[in-house]
This record gives structure tokens, sequence and C-alpha cells, in this order.
């Protein structure tokens, strides 16, 4: 069986992506860190036939949540594909560069980019392990981003930053771990 970790699995494209990986029979691992909005998610994906579903509410910019989430991939088997998809804003409502609080960007760097590398460093042994000797290789790792990333948008600097520095991340993983599918 597939195992599947999914962050801001609570309402949006995460719930849409986790739901479409329920339906094709992957267990999963979900997480966000509105924890009465992630059960109700939960409680919905564990609908599809066979598949067990494990929700650990918490921040992706916290190490010891990202090392729970971890031990949950493990106790279902190992982990076949990460999706980073957990994200905030910074700064709201958004704010030109010139009025940007730092407190909030710091907070969009560790939520955007920390937090998805810290989860991507701690889970990187299970996705190593994932489908060995297999054709397509190890494990896959789903970054997602956004045109701010490329777009210069007024007021989107800080969050675009953020997401410009997580598809470099995306790149160079890419080329350090060519057995993953980044």
């Amino acid at each position: 069986m597939s195992v599947a970790m999914v962050t801001g699995a609570s309402r949006g494209l995460g719930r849409a992506l986790a739901g479409e990986l329920a339906a094709r029979g992957w267990d999963l691992v979900v997480t966000a860190r509105g924890a009465r909005a992630l059960a109700e998610a939960a409680s919905e994906l564990a609908r599809a036939p066979g598949v067990r579903v494990t929700a650990v509410a918490g921040d992706v910019s916290s190490a010891e949540h990202r090392g729970a989430l971890v031990a949950a991939a493990r106790a279902l088997g190992g982990l076949d594909l990460l999706v980073n998809n957990a994200g905030v804003l910074g700064t709201e409502p958004l704010v030109a560069l010139a009025a940007q609080p730092l407190d909030g960007l710091r907070e969009a760097f560790e939520v955007n980019v920390v937090g998805p590398l810290g989860l991507v460093q701690e889970a990187l042994p299970l996705l190593r392990e994932a489908g060995a000797g297999a054709p397509a290789g190890a494990g896959a790792v789903l970054n997602i981003s956004s045109d701010a990333a490329v777009v210069a948008y007024g007021t989107w600097g800080a969050y675009g930053a953020t997401k410009a520095a997580g598809d470099l991340l995306s790149a160079v993983l890419a080329v350090e771990e060519p057995a993953l599918r980044v």
C-alpha cells in the first residue's frame, strides 16, 4: 500500500489532493494547524474503502511536529509521497515591501520554506526507501508553489519570495537526490 503525507490538508488544494489520493487507495498522514477542520477532513478521507488515515494537527514550522509526522508515516509502513502544501501569506492583509513587517516575513519563511525543507530532511530516509528496486526509483516530493514566485505582483513580494525560495530548493533537491521524483 502506498503512503502519502499531505500538509495543509484540512481545506483547499491540500484537502482535494488528499481526497484524490484516498480515492486511489493511498494511506494518508494528513496535517494542518486547525485541529477541528483537520479531524473533519480525516473523517471524510477515512471513508474510502481500505484507506488508513492518520491526522496530526500542528505547524510544519515546528521540528517536534515534523518528527511526529514522519513517525506517523513510519507507523503506516513508510512514505512514498510527501506533499508540502501548507503555507501562509505572512502579514495579512498583504502590504508593499516598504511596509512589510519583518515578523510576518519571518513567519512566511518559517512555514513556507524552512518547514518544508525540514520535513524533507526528516522524511528523506523513508522517501529513499520507497520503491527501492522499482523502475520509478524512490519516493516523490511535491512542493506546492505559486505564480507569485515568478511574477512581480504588488503587495505579494514577501510571499512570492518564499515561494521562489521553495522553487529553488525543489530544483536543488532534484539534483542532489536524483532517485527522488521532485
